[in-house]
């Protein structure tokens, strides 16, 4: 007998920040009054969507990285809807921006005035330039991607009759001779991670090109949803793992 899952992940990049053009990557800054309204507006759209999937969940697990541009509106949103958020917060470091090292923290025409080649080599190909003292796309890539995994395993590893401390919801069972459940969650992260993210659906187990991080317009308060499809057999070993195929539906 196989079970059958399926996951909808609302992926939502934080709003504006205080400090003007500068480069944020690890600089924990908070959002400005736009960015805040920005943030509002897209949940209020992603609530929206929502409420048109086949089965709408009754609540949603809610993630976000650290940083406080996107874990303050996290707080904010499952103190404003405790019932629709009941599952405490979770904060992962794998959500963390791309550390930028020496350039992070400054002002973007600053480090074009003082790393002048450096940053054309990185803005032009930031897959095979690394900022100063800063993270490399492998290493951003792996820490990313192995967070993911884990995350949608352990999701996935629950029992599909039951959400009990996880703030999944199950839609009941469908078909002959399986399993069906349907969970929904929202993560709030940074434009890297959710480039990266894309990427991997588009080019699964690929180093994503340069033009994922320089040509592709992915704006403040920009969401995107994945839905994970995932299979296993039910009669296989204990803690076999999930098999996942994702779709991604584009940004908002």
């Amino acid at each position: 007998m196989a079970e059958h899952r399926q996951l909808n992940i609302y992926l939502l990049r934080h709003g504006e920040c205080e400090g003007g053009e500068i480069i944020r990557g690890r600089s924990d800054v908070a959002l400005s009054d736009e960015g805040k309204a920005q943030m509002w507006r897209s949940w209020r759209a992603i609530s929206s969507a929502l409420e048109q999937l086949p089965s709408p969940p009754e609540s949603l697990t809610l993630l976000s990285s650290p940083a406080q541009r996107c874990q303050a509106f996290a707080a904010e949103l499952k103190a404003d809807m405790p019932d629709y958020f009941p599952a405490p917060l979770q904060q992962h470091d794998w959500l963390w921006e791309l550390d930028f090292g020496d350039w992070d923290g400054m002002k973007v025409a600053s480090v074009y005035q003082q790393h002048s080649e450096a940053a054309e080599a990185f803005w032009r190909d930031p897959v095979a330039n690394t900022p100063p003292g800063g993270e490399s796309l492998p290493a951003f890539r792996s820490r990313v991607l192995d967070g993911w995994q884990t995350m949608v395993q352990r999701w996935l590893a629950r029992e599909a009759n039951s959400s009990e401390g996880s703030g999944l919801q199950d839609s009941g069972s469908k078909g002959s001779g399986s399993s069906a459940s349907a969970d929904a969650a929202m993560i709030l992260t940074h434009s890297g991670v959710i480039r990266l993210l894309l990427a991997e659906i588009l080019l699964p187990g690929q180093m994503p090109p340069a033009a994922v991080f320089n040509a592709l317009e992915l704006p403040y308060a920009a969401w995107v949803r994945i839905t994970l499809y995932a299979s296993r057999d039910a009669s296989g070993e204990s803690g076999q793992e999930w098999q996942c195929f994702s779709k991604l539906h584009w940004p908002q």
